[in-house]
């Protein structure tokens, strides 16, 4: 079964921190840890120390904050989805980002929709379908418009295995690579640094 987006997932975009912000860290009434850009990565994580303070100048109790089991999008190109876990909830969401929450959880798992608005495929269609420069924008329209295919309950979850053992196998691969540059940098320093003593 092919589906829109829409059909599936409820989207909000989120909020214009520079409405509600303090003009000084001293006159912020709450701070808030916010998403940023850079904290996402195109392997559908979120880089914890890459979060912002935001000093409001009020509570935001009607802000848009991420919760477990929502699918968080820039709202550039490209998207980058990143599943909400729980190290991932509470995060205030600016309004350079969209929340896409799952309608029924029974048919569609969050971690598949993210595991298919990664996929190249739909990242080259929502390039195809916005205009600008460099760094294409992307409308909430846009993503309601996208059509994904919902499988069977069971080839989700295996979808969603292997992706999530790929993305770990990835990972590892990365820490091992700069392990393998620190080892070969320490051997450089004592080379070089023994030659001149």
């Amino acid at each position: 079964m092919i589906a829109r987006i829409s059909d599936i997932a409820e989207v909000q975009g989120g909020m214009v921190l520079s409405r509600k912000e303090a003009r000084s860290r001293e006159e912020g009434f709450c701070s808030y840890r916010r998403l940023t850009l850079r904290a996402f990565d195109g392997n559908g994580s979120i880089h914890l120390p890459d979060l912002e303070d935001f000093y409001a100048c009020e509570s935001l109790d009607n802000a848009l904050f991420t919760a477990k089991g929502d699918i968080v999008v820039r709202l550039f190109s490209p998207m980058y989805p990143v599943y909400v876990e729980h190290d991932y909830e509470g995060i205030l969401v600016p309004s350079q980002f969209a929340v896409l929450r799952v309608k029924d959880k029974e048919k569609v798992m969050p971690e598949y929709l993210r595991l298919c608005l990664s996929q190249d495929r739909i990242q080259e269609r929502v390039l195809s379908m916005e205009r600008g420069t460099a760094q294409k924008t992307v409308k909430i329209k846009t993503i309601l418009d996208l059509e994904v295919p919902i499988p069977a309950w069971e080839v989700q979850k295996t979808a969603v295995r292997i992706d999530t053992l790929g993305r770990h196998r990835e990972c590892l691969y990365r820490e091992l690579i700069e392990e393998e540059r620190t080892l070969t940098r320490k051997l450089l320093e004592d080379i070089i640094g023994g030659a001149n003593r």
